[in-house]
């Protein structure tokens, strides 16, 4: 109780501005102006079985001005306003936040393919890089314009893609303190703070969790230009609905299209958009609704691996919980 009640008081303070600059601070709503759905949607967290198996896990939800909800798990051990999380594939999507800013919101055609997997740098996941390297050794270490193993068009989930067009940036140079300029100065956002535990720009930011909700907010709020992107040239991989489409290789589960560096959620009854997502295989889901006015995310506290399946069930859980309780709150047209 004494961990929640000093975690809550931590909130406080960090929704006060401790981590923003001076000026509004997104507050966080009254216990007392909570929407209806809120109790349903700690119900879930709580008991539903793909949450129960993070165990140790922050999670929240708010919009464009403010938290709407927040808590950890039952496991959880609460984050300081000092602690960066890993964002592992979540890393694409800010990659592609970036592209958006410096492009104008004109991605044209190779970039286009380059964050959505399709360009033929298949680089494995496994290859890995670290904090030492530069953008350029990384790439080095995926082999390079040898991983050039594909054909354009042809979808294959790894981090090559990125990569490349960070080398076509004229990037290769830049290291861990170069990079966090970059994007702070094209996102507008020198406070959001980023870290690289790796230059391996699919996967390898680490970022604190209200700063990751300050970037959301500012998606949703339409202050960033990937705001007008999400879903656009999505990638449909069901090979069911879309035999024809060359895939390589795409993670489970395949009832998803991949947009630029993101997911797109669909219901699988009506194939109605639900919900843009990011993951990871440590279990963390981010996602943004497809009216863009709630975000939300669920972040695992520990190093475990091999959890997105987890995470993706979780995260679905917590997104479909507010969908249906914004909707059945909407007034009737």
């Amino acid at each position: 109780m004494r961990g929640r009640f000093a975690y809550l008081l931590a909130a406080a303070v960090m929704a006060a501005g401790l981590l923003l600059p001076a000026g509004s601070a997104p507050a966080q709503m009254n216990i007392f102006d909570k929407p209806a759905w809120e109790k349903d949607l700690r119900r879930i967290m709580w008991r539903h079985r793909s949450c129960a198996a993070l165990k140790s896990y922050i999670w929240e939800v708010g919009d464009a001005e403010k938290i709407i909800t927040r808590d950890y798990g039952l496991f959880g051990t609460p984050p300081s306003p000092t602690d960066f999380v890993p964002l592992y594939d979540v890393s694409a999507f800010i990659f592609a936040s970036y592209m958006a800013e410096r492009t104008g919101g004109k991605l044209d055609d190779a970039q286009i393919s380059a964050l959505t997997m399709r360009d033929g740098y298949n680089a494995p996941l496994s290859r890995s890089c670290n904090i030492s390297t530069s953008v350029g050794s990384c790439f080095g270490n995926m082999g390079g314009h040898k991983s050039r193993t594909g054909t354009d068009g042809e979808f294959y989930y790894g981090p090559g893609h990125i990569q490349q067009l960070a080398m076509q940036l004229e990037l290769g140079t830049y290291r861990d303190g170069d990079m966090r300029d970059e994007y702070g100065g094209q996102l507008r956002a020198p406070s959001i703070h980023f870290i690289f535990n790796s230059l391996r720009l699919f996967d390898g930011l680490h970022m604190r969790p209200e700063n990751l909700s300050k970037f959301l907010r500012a998606v949703v709020g339409g202050k960033l230009k990937i705001s007008a992107l999400l879903g656009t040239h999505a990638v449909c991989l069901d090979p069911q609905k879309c035999p024809d489409t060359p895939v390589l290789y795409a993670p489970a589960p395949r009832t998803r299209d991949y947009s630029l560096g993101h997911w797109v959620e669909k219901n699988a009854d009506t194939g109605e958009v639900e919900a843009y997502s990011m993951t990871g295989k440590n279990g963390i889901y981010v996602w943004i609704s497809a009216d863009k006015k709630h975000y939300g995310y669920v972040i695992p506290l520990d190093d475990g691996i091999n959890r997105s399946a987890a995470g993706i069930g979780c995260g679905r859980a917590m997104y479909k919980a507010v969908l249906r309780g914004t909707q059945k709150a909407a007034p009737a047209k």
